[in-house]
């Protein structure tokens, strides 16, 4: 029979007695268990201060690049149809605008089709190359064509799933399904404007032209760069070449010739007040002459167009106008080869956007128009020569000082996060045994952890501290560029009472007002030289801050930086520079430099926001970068308590099992003592009894 404990047999609470004395064991696993809970608040707040830098450093971002401070603001009195935007590299500027017609794109169909889902005839298999979209090659220069492979069974379905899911085409894929049950594949241009698409096969079949019939095949052509245009629209073959704007402070006269250069063959043909066809059929003619299959037109954007047989195609054409000194008055600019389509297939036909900027006639191939002017934006939105829009760009100082005044909140707020959890605090407790009140210390997340304060003290620096390069002063002194604006205090932004950044607005945007390009300087990544030709090109996280004076001497070219030590750069040839690299910073010099330029000094700027922005991108992302080893320490040290909570616990168990057990045999032992006692009184009971009868 099994007896439970609980004192039944010895009168004892042996309950309570085992309770106690786990409790008393217990009390070290609870312990421990608060220091595991103190080890993941410290991570928890961690992770949270990780966070604020993480906020920090967008607000940084938000200042790191000179772009970053073209804050501008736009202004139009007709935005419905043109708004201008702008960018690095913009000025302030007022500009009246005519729109006269809007950049349309280039769409084409195939031959029709009974299915959309049956292998094509006459598809034997093929590659395409399709030019890529101008926003492909913004990102990547260097791609500017994709391949899209066609095998022998796809059908249109397969077609347009296949161009569609290439990254970077210039064009989309679609199908068109008549109410006749006529499918056509249609391919309709990415970008605006006439050069939208270019597509081509490898040799060996006609897939474009025989199987999809989209385009003739028999035939290429190139399309000007730039485009003949008049004030009021694009050139047509009436126009005569007198009345064309081809730029500010020129024009063409009678005695001007036009040229055209088609590889090693030159034609011209004088002006003469002739019109533009008049011209192209004396260019043509004499073309005939020469046994070239090539015709040279006029487009409806005002663009030379250059058609021909693509079996001796030659893409190497130039077309100028020329004085009678043989010198360039006007180039149409590079020539790009292009296809020609059936136009029995043509669903709608390419056009460039025509605007006037101050009565200046500017075509695009964009409704974006951000080449005319350096950093500037023109947005068209419809065409209404009706109307004279008029757009301005300002800078916006208040709204770049709402930036900055951001930046330094943020900064604020992490400062004080990192302070708030730092300090260690006394607290009065009362006492449950005496009931007395006791004073405690409560210590912060980040109390005595010296690379917090570490953490601290450096971007505090980083705000505070002056920016070297950027003054006249010490080795940089005629370096190319300086400001007195060199530090954060000089802007206005000053440390409080409290010990907290505090921002005069007023000083701020007296200091914008008065050197923009000094504020700037003083929170960007950027750089400048004494020597015209000599510049900073791309940089890295690596890259370091500072002067590189630049020079030849006997043993050849040497660079110094900063304090005189000579480093070693690698050298890399270009056309027109050679690129000198160091941890990632690439410093363009002149073909032509010899030591008569003396030394050169080429200065590399890492301003406030660039400093921070850095700092954190390193600390973040590296593998011995400050927060990943923080955390595995943070962790791991978790990871210790929690196991050694794990043995204390199996301890604790373990020594309860043995208190019950030991006290459960004690009531069983007593028990026993008690039924052998028992007996034996009985017993002797019934000898007595027996004694008296």
């Amino acid at each position: 029979m099994s007896l439970s404990v609980g004192g039944l047999v010895s009168g004892l609470d042996t309950n309570s007695i085992i309770s106690q004395l786990t409790a008393l064991e217990q009390a070290k696993v609870t312990r421990e268990a608060r220091k595991k809970d103190a080890a993941q608040s410290t991570l928890d707040k961690f992770k949270d201060l990780e966070t604020r830098l993480g906020n920090l450093q967008n607000k940084a971002k938000a200042l790191e690049l000179p772009n970053d401070f073209n804050v501008f603001k736009a202004l139009s009195n007709h935005d419905d149809v043109a708004v201008v935007s702008g960018s690095e590299g913009a000025f302030a500027g007022q500009y009246e605008l005519k729109v006269y017609e809007l950049a349309t794109t280039q769409k084409v169909a195939s031959k029709a089709f009974d299915a959309i889902n049956t292998t094509l005839e006459g598809n034997n298999g093929t590659t395409l190359t399709i030019s890529t979209s101008a926003a492909a090659q913004k990102a990547d220069r260097s791609k500017t064509t994709v391949d899209v492979r066609i095998d022998a069974g796809d059908t249109l379905r397969d077609i347009v799933n296949k161009i569609n899911a290439a990254e970077g085409t210039g064009v989309r894929a679609s199908i068109m399904t008549m109410a006749d049950g006529e499918n056509r594949l249609v391919l309709t241009a990415v970008d605006t404007g006439t050069k939208g698409f270019y597509i081509k096969e490898d040799g060996g079949s006609d897939f474009l032209g025989e199987v999809l019939g989209i385009v003739d095949s028999a035939k290429l052509q190139a399309t000007s760069g730039g485009a003949l245009l008049t004030k009021t629209g694009a050139a047509n073959g009436d126009t005569l070449f007198t009345d064309l704007d081809i730029g500010l402070g020129r024009s063409l006269v009678a005695t001007d010739r036009m040229v055209i250069s088609i590889g090693d063959t030159v034609v011209s043909a004088e002006l003469e007040g002739k019109d533009i066809k008049t011209v192209l059929d004396e260019l043509n003619n004499e073309l005939s002459s020469l046994g070239l299959t090539l015709t040279a037109s006029l487009n409806s954007s005002g663009e030379i167009v250059i058609g021909g047989a693509s079996d001796n195609f030659d893409p190497n054409i130039k077309v100028e106008f020329r004085d009678s000194a043989e010198e360039v008055k006007r180039s149409l600019g590079n020539f790009s080869v292009g296809n020609v389509f059936n136009e029995s297939n043509v669903i709608t036909t390419a056009h460039n956007a025509f605007y006037t900027i101050d009565g200046m006639a500017i075509g695009s191939q964009s409704n974006s128009d951000d080449r005319t002017i350096a950093g500037t934006t023109f947005t068209l939105k419809k065409a209404d020569p009706s109307v004279t829009v008029k757009v301005s760009l300002e800078l916006d100082m208040d709204g770049l000082a709402s930036k900055i005044n951001d930046f330094i909140e943020e900064f604020n707020a992490l400062m004080k996060f990192i302070d708030e959890n730092s300090r260690a605090t006394i607290k009065e407790e009362t006492d449950p045994n005496t009931g007395r009140k006791v004073p405690t210390r409560e210590i912060g997340a980040f109390t005595g952890d010296s690379n917090i304060s570490m953490l601290r003290e450096n971007l505090r620096k980083m705000v505070t501290g002056i920016i070297s390069e950027i003054t006249n002063t010490g080795i940089h002194t005629d370096s190319g560029f300086s400001t007195n604006y060199s530090s954060a205090a000089r802007i206005g932004i000053t440390t409080d009472r409290e010990g907290y950044l505090s921002v005069n607005r007023d000083a701020l945007t007296k200091a914008l007002n008065a050197d923009f390009e000094g504020v700037r300087r003083l929170f960007t990544a950027n750089s400048f030289s004494d020597t015209p030709g000599f510049s900073v090109g791309r940089f890295t996280r690596d890259s370091q801050a500072g002067m590189y004076e630049l020079g030849i001497d006997d043993n050849g070219s040497w660079i110094k930086i900063n304090n005189g030590e000579k480093i070693d750069m690698e050298l890399h040839g270009s056309i027109v520079s050679n690129i000198w690299t160091y941890k990632g910073l690439s410093i363009e010099v002149p073909h032509d430099f010899s030591s008569s330029n003396g030394t050169v000094k080429v200065s590399f700027v890492r301003g406030i926001a660039s400093q921070l922005s850095n700092f954190v991108e390193q600390a973040k992302s590296t593998v011995d970068g400050y927060f990943k080893k923080s955390r595995e320490t943070y962790q791991k040290r978790i990871d210790e308590i929690e196991k050694r909570v794990d043995q204390l616990q199996m301890r604790v168990d373990s020594y309860n099992k043995r208190l019950t057990n030991q006290f459960t045999a004690l009531e069983r032992s007593m028990a026993n003592l008690q039924t052998q006692t028992s007996n034996m009184m009985a017993a002797m009971s019934t000898m007595n009894n027996n004694n008296r009868r």
